[in-house]
């Protein structure tokens, strides 16, 4: 039989990991360039099976041996560029925010004051920097996302006999798209963009 014992051993250990596997963080890297600041972005590997070859800054989810959203941000930057740990400067971090993916994020604002960079091809495909002044003077197109949702083919309807069988709109959101030479930025990456350019500008 179960105990109220059993349900709060089975709820603590379920509410302690996802305090830590809905946690990710991420760098946003400024970069010197011919005396400008850039920021430096990832192309994300076509071999991965999520968002493969898609535009993002260096981050990854919190793991056990972060002690921060700082360290995770410091840890994935230095495990996707090749980079030593401690030629990230960290300036400081923006406001966390809840992504529409479900995760919290995390945005850690530093420079990177070395370019040597060994890229690690499981991860990324090849990096590229935009100038900061370029997002200041180019607003992004602002779209909008809408999520929908509708019964499975196996929904007991003789059960529920009012319920649509039709696509439903659950929620919409904004998303924002730069578009800079070859390079299309958008998604979770253009709105930390545009968070990072409201606290600068």
């Amino acid at each position: 039989m179960i105990t109220t014992s059993d349900i709060f051993r089975k709820i603590e250990n379920r509410t302690k990991e996802s305090n830590l596997k809905d946690k990710a963080a991420v760098l946003i890297p400024i970069i010197q360039v011919d005396n400008q600041l850039q920021l430096l972005f990832e192309v994300r590997s076509s071999k991965l099976k999520w968002q493969p070859s898609d535009i993002c800054f260096p981050g990854g989810r919190m793991e056990l041996i972060d002690n921060s959203p700082t360290d995770t941000a410091i840890r994935e930057t230095s495990e996707e560029l090749g980079i030593a740990q401690n030629t990230i400067k960290i300036y400081g971090s923006l406001s966390p925010f809840l992504a529409n993916i479900g995760l919290k994020i995390y945005p850690v604002v530093g420079e990177l004051t070395s370019l040597q960079l060994n890229i690690n091809p499981d991860e990324v495909a090849n990096t590229f920097s935009v100038p900061i002044e370029w997002f200041i003077e180019h607003p992004p197109i602002e779209t909008t996302m809408e999520v929908a949702y509708k019964p499975g083919n196996n929904f007991p309807f003789h059960l529920i006999p009012n319920y649509t069988k039709t696509w439903q709109k659950l929620a919409q959101h904004n998303i924002y798209v730069y578009h800079y030479k070859n390079y299309v930025i958008w998604g979770l990456t253009a709105q930390i963009i545009r968070l990072f350019l409201q606290e600068i500008n």
